[in-house]
């Protein structure tokens, strides 16, 4: 029989998330907690200390869909800055089992690899000084925290485009801020010519972590009783201030010539593997979309992730249809996501919502560093694309 004491397990840390069932020596139970969430969600987040030298079996449950993604959990052993994936191998069914190293104090284990405010504030605090940069406040929100609104590129009002990116309507959706950092990076850099054209040109507007209590707290945001963030920007919204804040931003700024969404796909869905444009109802848009599309499939062929047109999913298909943008709380009352909220205003120009895949595309490794490379092909096809813009 095991003596060894039992571990030390928590989620006392921003982005933490799990209902811990059970904690021996060597084995470790949870499942992820939806504390708010409207039905199963997959998303879980813990810190392991007293495990050095140990090897420990997880067992993650859910309800309905796996708790543990294709690679493989994430793995933190510097306290959730830099992570790695433990591999599939690792994996049987719902348990993963892994070696802890022997002077290992502290691991963090996760369904992603986790992007919380400390991620942005050391991206932010490393460009302070940027003449392309301005950080503002958008608002603040419902528990006091600060939500950002980053200005960069073009700041001087002689700007040719303007383009909104948002990201964390979902609080889980953690790999879509790696790919915003890359593409903001690579606007800053100017090093490349279409980087500096985007400098010279375009004013982006960010808004780089919408559901920032979510975000802290290591909520699934997906799915958020009685509606999410990414469904607040109809009649029935307004729910949050975060949303209500950007709503008004776009009434008072005026002409976006692009806005783009960023978002993580379902897990177990069939089209988590891929990243993909989700299709708005309008021919027009939707159409405007795909020329995008046809840049961004140009700009990964060579790069470390691949994006394909034909992953795309059009309005109407698969679970993107009219049943999605309804209330998941009994009331069965139409909801607005910030893309239908976009579909009538003639100062708006492109907008879509892009879905990018937690730990694999087609095969390919996607981890932090492989999803800022695809941000950097996305600031190139969006260069491409505005510069299309400009001679319509």
């Amino acid at each position: 029989m095991n003596e060894e004491r039992p571990v030390q397990v928590d989620t006392d840390f921003p982005g933490g998330n799990a209902v811990i069932e059970h904690v021996g020596a060597d084995r470790i139970e949870l499942r992820p907690d939806l504390r708010d969430t409207l039905g199963d969600w997959f998303y879980w987040c813990i810190r392991v200390r007293g495990a050095a030298g140990r090897d420990l079996t997880v067992q993650v449950r859910r309800d309905a869909g796996p708790g543990i993604g294709v690679r493989g959990p994430a793995v933190s052993k510097d306290g959730g800055r830099h992570w790695t994936w433990l591999g599939a191998d690792a994996v049987t069914g719902d348990e993963f089992t892994l070696s802890v190293p022997e002077h290992a104090a502290e691991l963090r284990l996760s369904f992603g690899m986790s992007y919380t405010a400390e991620h942005l504030e050391r991206f932010l605090t490393a460009n302070a000084a940027h003449s392309a940069l301005e950080r503002g406040l958008l608002t603040r929100s419902d528990r006091g925290r600060r939500v950002d609104l980053l200005r960069l590129g073009n700041l001087h009002g002689t700007q040719d485009r303007r383009v909104l990116l948002t990201c964390r309507h979902h609080a889980c959706e953690m790999m879509a801020s790696h790919v915003l950092e890359g593409l903001m990076a690579e606007v800053l850099s100017g090093v490349a010519e279409y980087a500096h054209w985007l400098r010279e040109h375009v004013e982006f507007v960010v808004v780089p972590v919408v559901d920032v209590d979510g975000v802290a707290r290591g909520d699934q945001g997906k799915n958020r009783a009685p509606h999410d963030h990414a469904r607040d920007y109809g009649p029935e919204g307004g729910l949050y201030p975060e949303t209500r804040a950007i709503s008004q931003l776009i009434e008072d700024t005026g002409r976006f010539d692009a806005v783009l969404d960023l978002h993580c796909p379902n897990v177990a869905g069939p089209t988590n593997q891929r990243g993909y444009f989700v299709g708005s109802e309008g021919a027009e848009n939707w159409d405007a979309v795909q020329r995008l599309a046809a840049a961004l499939e140009e700009e990964t062929a060579a790069g470390p992730l691949p994006y394909r047109r034909a992953d795309d999913l059009p309005f109407g298909t698969a679970w993107n249809g009219p049943a999605n943008y309804i209330s998941r709380d009994g009331r069965d009352i139409p909801l607005t996501s910030l893309d239908a909220f976009l579909a009538d205003r003639v100062d708006v120009g492109t907008h879509a919502v892009f879905e990018f895949p937690y730990a694999d595309a087609h095969g390919a490794e996607v981890d932090d560093a492989s999803a800022r490379a695809f941000g950097v092909a996305l600031a190139r096809s969006l260069s491409l694309h505005l510069a299309e813009r400009n001679r319509d």
